[in-house]
C-alpha cells in the first residue's frame, strides 16, 4: 500500500469517527499531494507532509502562550505519517561507503554520491546533513 493509500484509508477512518482535526487535516494533505498526479509516489507525499509539518510548526511558534492543542495534534498526526530519518552516524556511514566505492574522489564528484544517497534512502535521509559530509568526503 503506498502512503498516498494509507492516507486515504486512514482519513475514511476519522471520517467514521468523527474525527474532524485529522479528517481535515489528511483531506487537504491529499488534495496538496494529488494536484500533480491521481496517484503520486511516496517521494511526493512525504515532501507535502514535511511542508505541512513546516506550516504548522511556524503557526504553532506565533501561538506561543495561546491555545495550540490543535496545532500539537495535527503536528502528531504528520508526523506519525514520516519515515524514521538516518541519523548523524548512519548519514556518515552511508556517505564513506558510496565515497569509498568511487574511483575519482574530487569534488566532481558531488552531484553523483548525493544522487546515489537518494536513491539508496529515498526519504529517509536528510540531504542537507548529509551535503558537509560529502563535501568533507570528497575533498579530504
Amino acid at each position: 500500500m503506498t502512503l498516498y493509500d494509507q492516507l486515504k484509508a486512514d482519513r475514511l477512518s476519522a471520517m467514521k469517527a468523527r474525527d474532524e482535526v485529522a479528517k481535515n487535516l489528511l483531506g487537504t494533505l491529499l488534495a496538496a499531494a494529488g494536484k500533480d498526479s491521481k496517484s503520486p509516489d511516496d517521494d511526493t507525499v512525504v515532501r507535502t507532509i514535511r511542508a505541512f509539518l513546516k506550516s504548522v510548526e511556524e503557526t504553532i511558534g506565533h501561538l506561543a502562550g495561546r491555545d495550540i492543542s490543535v496545532q500539537e495534534r495535527e503536528k502528531a498526526i504528520l508526523e506519525s505519517y514520516l519515515p524514521t530519518v538516518l541519523d548523524e552516524d548512519a548519514t556518515r556511514a552511508s556517505v564513506e561507503a558510496i565515497v569509498a566505492g568511487l574511483p575519482d574522489r574530487s569534488p566532481r564528484q558531488m552531484g553523483k554520491v548525493m544522487a546515489e544517497l537518494k536513491a539508496r534512502h529515498g526519504s529517509a535521509i536528510d540531504l542537507k546533513l548529509a551535503n558537509p559530509m560529502v563535501k568533507d568526503a570528497l575533498s579530504g
